[in-house]
């Protein structure tokens, strides 16, 4: 009897794999066979669900942007401020600084990319979206001077987080929240 594959299954294990390489590694030294072995699959498998470097590295993003999500949602469910909320998605551990090498590794390809732009400018939209809600929620301002506001925190916390995947011991999280707090409070977007 054949064995029976989870192709979804499949596919994440293998988009989990290329984002512990391309963090542990950087892209340059990632080739579908290290993702291959880092999957516990055969390069042909890899190459089954993925054309190239890239569109791993696609499934990888999808990947990390929904943790990063997840963390931030959980963050906001348990009723954290939107300071911690914003912490719980950026470098604080293993897995979140994984995730924001993955980021970075997606927005470099992304500026030579058309394919993968179009994610990143959706994956960006995602984040804009959720803050500019956040924002209009808790202050009252106009959508449209609430999403400006959200364009700052959102590229704030895009810099705070490459800063601190670079430099975990130059950017410790009390560094990214006196960051945020201070950002945070000109938008009058504080507490619980």
């Amino acid at each position: 009897m054949p064995k029976i594959v989870d192709h979804d299954q499949r596919r994440s294990t293998i988009a989990s794999a290329a984002a512990e390489a391309i963090a542990a590694d950087g892209i340059e030294a990632v080739t579908m066979k290290g993702i291959a072995e880092r999957a516990g699959v055969t390069t042909g498998a890899v190459t089954h669900y993925f054309a190239d470097k890239d569109a791993v590295l696609l499934e990888a993003l999808l990947l990390v942007d929904a943790s990063m999500q997840r963390r931030l949602d959980e963050a906001l469910t348990r009723g954290h401020s939107p300071t911690d909320a914003l912490l719980a998605a950026l470098p604080h551990d293993a897995e979140s600084r994984r995730d924001w090498c993955v980021w970075r590794v997606f927005s470099d390809r992304a500026s030579r990319s058309d394919a993968l732009r179009q994610q990143y400018r959706s994956s960006t939209e995602g984040w804009l979206r959720a803050a500019s809600e956040s924002l209009a929620g808790r202050s009252g301002r106009s959508v449209d001077q609430a999403r400006l506001d959200a364009e700052v925190v959102v590229g704030t916390v895009d810099a705070i987080g490459d800063a601190a995947s670079i430099d975990p011991d130059g950017w410790p999280v009390e560094r990214q929240r006196r960051i945020l707090d201070h950002l945070l409070a000109r938008f009058e977007w504080c507490g619980p």
